[in-house]
């Protein structure tokens, strides 16, 4: 049946006799109304051929016969097609892909074909058989995976899972030399003893995969990793060996392979908000020590900032950002401030400071002053070491140093005359050991003249006192006669050891102005006039310079 859109064309469309091609016949008409490509499709739909494959080459080659040819002609222009499929495999055999060319009014693949084609492949593993499904339902399909192997799984190795949540992103900071420095870590999570930190997973055995040829896919085991060696401040759980719990109480620090705990305690400041401080371990304080606070660890106390007229005592080493800077004003020219007013500072170990200013500063070990020491009372066990060499600053003005070894600075004393003492040669802990020991020694012999005056007046007096009182009275006595003869032997024998260091010197790079006193042992020297860079040391004659 012809359709409208044909009339007057002189096309007619119909299908050969074995019904797979779609044929036009042309008979010339005159005043033959002409179509394009547009419109001939229509007809094909409108007769029910809409199905079946038509090319566009055809088409336009159609229209330009049409257009030409004085006789009739019959031409294919479309053509019944079955659906295709093409199945490729992967190169190492773990997946299959499946290309379907849609039917053009032919033959849908179905999914019977589909896996006959994966059979004749080899493939046996991994069909995916709904994805098949699909593709056949759809009747087309490009590229699609539709059998995929198993790889194999390798073992995992032990694992090591930190059971401090806070922990878990926290790494050492790197410094400049690329070691790891596990104090400075930021903000630390504080744990005690005994606390759970970290748990050692047992490795895991590998899983084989399988091709899709059906092959098996060797893999390996997971790695037994112990924990590192060496860690501190940890011990194994005496029930379960895979566990790490803290030895101490610190702060905890996760490194490969395990965790050790740092008997270290940081804050920002010290002020009225966190109270007084004393600690068994070190401190880091990032700010400030605020003035009228006391602050004690057992190690090391590091300060960021400034310590105002606070009181700071280290077991080990102190090292200050800052400055040390004490209130009030001395009376007058070469009197201290009195001691609550001044900053203290006490190490076992040495002192590193930016600037002292009426401070007290004490040490078993050295002090390094980077800037300025003014009006401060300064005591080391080793050496005294202000400003750094060959530079501007390194002044000592006032106040009291006192050394084993040495005391360096640029200047010394200052235009105005202020008296500044500076001492080496003698230990200053032998010192204030000899010290203690004379005000013992003074304090026992003041107990023993009141008791003998007691004792003489019973006796001259019998029953003055009750004869339980007396008894006690007599046997403190005794005792305090004993305690004098030790006080007194430690004090000869301190006496012995304070022998003068014959090496001892002081050092001055430019000045050491009128007004400076140096004592060297128990030799002593006025500076009278302005020197220029001398070097005092003990000669057979006194000090020279």
């Amino acid at each position: 049946m012809e359709t409208d859109i044909l009339d007057g064309t002189g096309l007619k469309l119909q299908l050969s006799p074995d019904q797979m091609s779609l044929l036009a016949q042309y008979t010339p008409v005159t005043q033959r109304r002409v179509l394009d490509a547009g419109q001939l499709r229509e007809a094909i739909e409108a007769l029910g051929y809409g199905e079946l494959f038509v090319s566009q080459d055809a088409l336009e080659q159609l229209l330009q016969r049409c257009a030409v040819s004085p006789a009739a002609f019959t031409l294919q222009i479309g053509e019944r097609r079955d659906a295709t499929l093409a199945l490729q495999l992967s190169d190492d055999m773990m997946s299959a892909t499946l290309s379907i060319q849609p039917a053009f009014g032919g033959r849908r693949i179905t999914r019977e074909e589909v896996e006959q084609a994966l059979s004749r492949a080899g493939v046996v593993c991994g069909i995916l058989y709904d994805e098949i499904e699909a593709a056949v339902q759809a009747g087309q399909a490009s590229k699609l995976v539709i059998a995929q192997g198993t790889a194999p799984l390798p073992g995992e190795d032990s694992q090591f899972i930190s059971l401090i949540p806070e922990m878990a992103t926290q790494m050492p900071q790197l410094s400049d030399d690329d070691t790891a420095d596990y104090r400075n870590l930021g903000d630390i999570v504080s744990v005690s003893l005994g606390d759970p930190l970290l748990r050692r997973t047992h490795p895991t055995t590998g899983v084989p995969g399988v091709n899709l040829l059906g092959v098996e896919l060797p893999t390996s085991d997971g790695v037994d990793i112990p924990f590192a060696e060496n860690l501190t401040g940890i011990a194994c759980d005496l029930t379960d060996c895979d566990l790490l719990v803290a030895a101490i109480s610190g702060y905890p620090v996760i490194v490969p392979h395990g965790v050790i705990v740092e008997p270290v305690f940081k804050l920002k400041r010290v002020d009225l908000s966190t109270g007084n401080l004393h600690f068994k371990g070190s401190l880091e304080i990032s700010g400030d020590v605020c003035e009228g606070m006391e602050v004690t660890a057992t190690e090391d106390i590091t300060v960021g900032g400034v310590v105002e007229a606070a009181r700071v005592k280290a077991g080990g080493n102190i090292m200050i950002q800052g400055g040390v800077i004490g209130h009030g004003k001395a009376v007058q020219p070469g009197t201290m401030v009195s001691r609550q007013e001044m900053a203290q500072l006490e190490a076992g170990g040495g002192v590193t400071v930016q600037f002292a200013e009426n401070a007290a500063i004490s040490a078993g070990g050295d002090i390094v002053i980077r800037e300025l020491a003014m009006q401060s009372e300064l005591t080391s066990g080793g050496s005294i070491l202000v400003g750094e060499t060959g530079g501007r600053k390194g002044h000592i003005i006032g106040g009291v140093c006192r050394a084993v070894s040495l005391v360096h600075a640029v200047v010394i004393g200052s235009h105005a005359g202020v008296p500044t003492v500076i001492e080496v040669g003698v230990d200053p802990a032998l010192n204030r050991k000899l010290e203690t020991v004379q005000e013992n020694l003074a304090e026992k012999q003041r107990q023993l003249d009141e008791l003998t005056k007691t004792l003489a007046y019973v006796k001259e007096n019998p029953g003055s006192m009750e004869a339980g009182l007396l008894n006690l009275k007599q046997r403190i006595y005794t005792k305090c006669q004993g305690e004098l003869a030790e006080l007194t032997g430690e004090k000869k024998r301190l006496q012995k050891r304070l022998e003068i260091n014959a090496q001892a010197r002081v050092e001055v790079e430019r000045d050491a102005f009128l007004g400076a006193q140096i004592r060297i042992g128990s030799s002593t020297l006025l500076v009278e006039e302005d020197l220029t860079n001398p070097t005092f040391t003990l000669g057979e004659q006194g000090i020279a310079y």
